[in-house]
């Protein structure tokens, strides 16, 4: 299991080594959606949306899908609902677990697959 922090996504990309063959970006970016990851950070729901945004250690926001069944997705939204616009990042639960990244297009998602840590 891969354990990354997202923004390390586009950093690896130029990471390629000198005498290997450039690999086109679309190739890439294929290559890396669905790839299983650990994830910990924030997570923000806004009923007023029906949105989920996760926040990563650096503060990034990225789109989530809840893959985890109905009780984590209920007790995300319950515990976890803040639909005000300017929320202190202190005030978002803080979430651990597992989950895939999803590309789509330019935008990259968390697909949270399993919770092991939630709490405000």
């Amino acid at each position: 299991m891969n354990r990354i922090s997202l923004p390390v996504i586009a950093l690896l990309i130029g990471a390629t080594p000198a005498l290997a063959e450039p690999v086109q970006l679309g190739e890439y970016l294929d290559s890396m959606d669905r790839t299983e990851v650990m994830f910990s950070g924030r997570i923000k729901y806004d009923s007023r949306e029906d949105n989920f945004t996760f926040y990563d250690d650096n503060r990034d926001p990225f789109g989530v899908t809840v893959d985890a069944g109905r009780d984590a997705r209920e007790r995300i939204e319950t515990e976890c609902d803040n639909p005000s616009f300017m929320v202190s990042y202190s005030d978002l639960c803080t979430i651990s677990g597992i989950g895939t990244v999803e590309i789509r297009g330019s935008d990259v998602y968390i697909s949270i697959e399993q919770v092991d840590q939630l709490s405000k």
